[in-house]
């Protein structure tokens, strides 16, 4: 607990004290003093049995709050007891031995005290958890202006920018780039809840393959939150103030689907002073500043969407034109930039399994920690129309930012080598019975075709990437996959593979064709999906799937175990182009397929990696 909040709290039991010797003063001498002795004693040990379960309080506001009340009441009870253990010792003893009495009395609470912390000692010493170091903020967070208004923050966000922000704090002395939060969304009241209680700090882990591969860090950047929905009036004014230079999201990819007939858009078309969206936020904030003469703010897209400067850049130009707005319109597009960026992190959700880590391991009571993985990288256009952080200062390991002109490359060799590996492996994984990534890596088999899939049929085809070590890469991909800490679960990778094959594994497989090799590693990811999408694992236990585009396009009816067919399946060109017009690779997803059904995804892969694994048309 930080020392300032400690001596609050202290003062609150010192405010209890004084409290407590009026009130019992007063009741002793008018109720007199038989009939209300014995009650502050049992206040006492009520309130230090409360204090003591402050710990497992409620989130945020409620741990303090609960500690502080039961501190206050504390001080109430042993506040009462001086005057009452001081007229009962009084009146039990004779002239000669009062003074003695008194001082005994009194002194038993030091001897109890020294007893008390003794007693602890043992037992924090018998049962005491491995300690971690906990990193503090360094700077003076009252002096943290805020140069950046933060759009849904969630847990990416937090170990992402937030985290960088705070690094540029701590270690350059950077005091323009404090961040406030904005929650926009109703769903985002439980994390606005916690962070305002928590004044916007939270505890960030960072866990690495090993035990002890952990760094533990107080993150001081998120300086205020503003939850929208009860106070859109105060999101729109720090949007408008002129210390706003970067207004940046972290929406999730369905965040893009701007609708104009949607119930919310069209009230933040006509309801500039109290939107509901992020694109009403945003474009109305813009015309305040247009009006206002004052600069915009750069629009900074932190998803992880393929071109998410130019399709957040799209979304904002569409509302705008709803609008009718002629002189708004073209302010956007002759002043605001919309820099795409490549961001990069695993961070799954918060467990109380987090929690309980961060409270018996650090002592820190967090509503909402965030656990993340040791590996970062945020490759961003250097498109900044009004001012950037110095991100430059934290370009080498382990943050990896990298500036650029263009980042379609770095989100090439993230697509076709992470994106991709995950799709590839996570049916096989699934049909084998694993739960977890970092599970279904380790075995041997799985690795294997994870590495062929990387070096021999998508690193060929791979544009250039500038200052990267695709090798060294590569190898990190596999370390993070095997991380066990991130609790990556297969079912939540499986998800929407109609979506995701056209971005991770087509492209692959079209330039391979191009040069005349069959990419025999893709064409069994592509079955192994046929085969998860036939509904029942290898233990005939039936699989949910979860998969808007497949279930639209109805393909889990061409891949039943009855009729599974690989053709049809890769002539649905939304998915797949015109990949059925190559007969060869066709063939290979139905042996695929066929494998699969009859033998199984272990055997099925022993056989598919000892054999080509790429073969000239």
């Amino acid at each position: 607990m930080p020392s300032d909040i400690q001596g609050i709290i202290k003062g609150i039991t010192n405010v209890g004290n004084l409290i407590g010797q009026l009130v019992f003063g007063y009741l002793s001498d008018s109720k007199g003093r038989k009939s209300v002795y014995g009650i502050e004693l049992l206040i006492i040990i009520m309130a230090t049995i409360c204090s003591a379960m402050a710990g497992s309080a409620a989130t945020g506001v409620g741990t303090l709050g609960f500690l502080g009340f039961w501190r206050l009441v504390l001080g109430i009870g042993i506040g009462g007891d001086y005057p009452m253990s001081a007229t009962v010792s009084s009146e039990w003893s004779s002239a000669g031995r009062r003074g003695q009495m008194l001082a005994l009395t009194f002194s038993m609470q030091g001897w109890v005290m020294a007893a008390g912390n003794a007693l602890a000692r043992l037992i924090v010493d018998k049962f005491k958890c491995d300690s971690v170091h906990t990193h503090l903020p360094t700077y003076n967070r009252s002096q943290l202006k805020h140069g950046i208004v933060h759009l849904s923050v969630g847990n990416f966000h937090r170990s992402h920018l937030a985290y960088y922000m705070d690094v540029l704090a701590n270690e350059y002395d950077q005091t323009e780039w404090g961040i406030i939060g904005v929650g926009v969304r109703s769903v985002d009241k439980p994390i606005s809840t916690v962070l305002q209680a928590q004044d916007g700090m939270y505890t960030l882990i960072s866990k690495g393959c090993n035990e002890t591969d952990v760094d533990v860090r107080i993150i001081g950047s998120l300086i205020r939150y503003i939850f929208a929905p009860d106070a859109p009036e105060r999101a729109l004014a720090v949007l408008m103030h002129p210390h706003t230079k970067i207004v940046s999201m972290t929406i999730t990819v369905s965040g893009y689907d701007l609708d104009l007939k949607n119930v919310d858009i069209q009230h933040d078309l006509h309801h500039p002073q109290a939107p509901r969206t992020v694109f009403g936020f945003i474009v109305h904030a813009l015309d305040g500043r247009r009006r206002a003469n004052k600069a915009p703010f750069t629009v900074l897209s932190c998803d992880n969407v393929q071109q998410n400067g130019e399709v957040i850049k799209r979304c904002i130009l569409k509302f705008a034109k709803a609008l009718n707005n002629i002189e708004l319109l073209d302010y956007i597009q002759t002043k605001v930039t919309f820099p795409n960026s490549m961001v990069d992190r695993i961070t799954p959700v918060t467990s109380d399994t987090d929690r309980q880590y961060v409270h018996l391991h650090c002592g820190i009571a967090d509503g909402w920690p965030v656990v993340t993985e040791p590996f970062m990288q945020w490759v961003i256009e250097d498109s900044f129309c009004n001012g950037r952080p110095p991100l430059e200062l934290l370009s080498n390991a382990p943050y990896n930012v990298l500036l650029t002109e263009h980042v379609e490359a770095s989100e090439c060799m993230k697509m076709r080598l992470l994106n991709a590996s995950h799709t590839a492996m996570c049916y096989l994984g699934y049909l084998m019975g694993y739960t977890y990534i970092h599970e279904t890596i380790l075995d041997k088999h799985i690795q294997s075709y994870i590495e062929h899939l990387m070096n021999d049929e998508v690193t060929p085809v791979l544009p250039a990437v500038p200052n990267v070590d695709l090798d060294a890469y590569k190898r990190t991909l596999i370390q993070r996959f095997s991380n066990p800490h991130m609790k990556d679960t297969l079912s939540r990778v499986c998800m929407d593979g109609a979506s995701k094959f056209p971005k991770y594994l087509v492209p692959t497989i079209v330039e391979q064709l191009k040069r005349g090799v069959i990419p025999y590693m893709c064409a069994l990811a592509i079955g192994s999906w046929i085969r998860y999408l036939g509904g029942k694992d290898e233990s005939n236990r039936p699989i949910i799937l979860s998969d808007v585009l497949a279930t639209e396009l109805k393909l889990h009816e061409l891949a039943s175990e009855t009729r599974p067919s690989a053709i049809e399946m890769l002539s649905v060109r939304q998915v797949f182009g015109d990949l059925a017009n190559d007969q060869r690779f066709a063939e290979t997803v139905q042996n695929a397929v066929k494998l699969l059904y009859e033998e199984g995804s272990k055997t099925t892969l022993e056989k598919w990696i000892s054999g080509p694994r790429s073969s000239h048309k």
